[in-house]
């Protein structure tokens, strides 16, 4: 009704003003209808946008964001935690169940630092019942209790490093050229790699002990793809934290979580930013 009353009061007054007013009241209704039409498809792929970014779960990934800081003194690798400089490095946030992203009851406790010659980490992991077997460099570490360092230093290439620390001290360290597709174990053993774990308990899987802790010094000579040896402040390298849990039931935990039963998915690895605020 609207559009002929319009239109008939046009035709009685046919000037140049009346005739542009006419069109742009069409045109306003034509956009509303097409608006009208095209809302529903537009929410449908809202939705389904929506639908790729969350996971099955229910949880938004996000990729997790660490800043490290340089340490003016080198640390000393026994396990200890002990170095002040520790006490003065940011925390990794929470680890998370790798599956599903949700929290993990498993207090874990990471932190990262770097100099000159090596990247640092220290893991502190809250366990009541520590258990693990293999003592021999380069065994399935990943079948028992075990935290993981998996290291990408150029997205660009495929290359990256594992590397995975039990609680009796056992190192299985890996040079990887593509996703699961490594070097020989016993082809590649890093030779100025330091470790060293710290057990308060009995490495048995019986209940009552408290924790574990363990430190690692990556020698940057190591990383062989990264564009600046040592890292320049702003550099930006993959990275992912893991830690496997064995007792009562298998649980795998990470820092940023692959919502895969897959820890060879770089794609979905956190961020290491180098800075240059320095911590003596």
């Amino acid at each position: 009704m609207v559009r002929f009353g319009f239109a008939a009061r046009c035709a009685a007054k046919p000037n140049r003003t009346l005739i542009i007013a006419f069109e742009a009241k069409l045109i306003r209704i034509t956009t509303n209808i097409r608006m009208k039409t095209k809302l529903p498809v537009l929410l449908m792929a809202l939705v389904m946008l929506t639908a790729t970014v969350i996971s099955s779960s229910g949880q938004i990934p996000d990729v997790p964001v660490y800043e490290v800081s340089r340490t003016a003194t080198p640390i000393k690798v026994d396990g200890k935690l002990n170095d002040a400089v520790w006490t003065k490095a940011r925390q990794f946030r929470d680890f998370r169940l790798n599956l599903d992203g949700s929290l993990s009851p498993y207090k874990t406790e990471v932190r990262s630092l770097y100099d000159d010659t090596f990247l640092y980490f220290s893991f502190r992991t809250l366990d009541d019942n520590i258990w693990a077997t293999l003592r021999t460099r380069d065994q399935h570490l990943w079948e028992e209790e075990v935290v993981e360092v998996f290291l990408q230093a150029d997205p660009q290439q495929a290359n990256y490093i594992e590397l995975e620390v039990n609680p009796l001290g056992t190192m299985l360290d890996i040079y990887l050229l593509d996703i699961r597709k490594p070097l020989r174990y016993e082809s590649w053993n890093s030779q100025q790699l330091e470790w060293a774990v710290q057990v308060f308990g009995t490495v048995d899987g019986r209940n009552g002990d408290r924790e574990w802790t363990c430190e690692i010094a990556l020698p940057l000579a190591d990383i062989v793809t990264a564009k600046n040896l040592p890292p320049k402040n702003g550099d930006r390298w993959r990275l992912n934290l893991y830690r496997v849990e064995m007792l009562p039931n298998r649980v795998s935990l990470a820092w940023s979580p692959t919502f895969n039963d897959d820890f060879h998915l770089p794609g979905k690895f956190g961020e290491l930013v180098f800075t240059d605020h320095l911590i003596r």
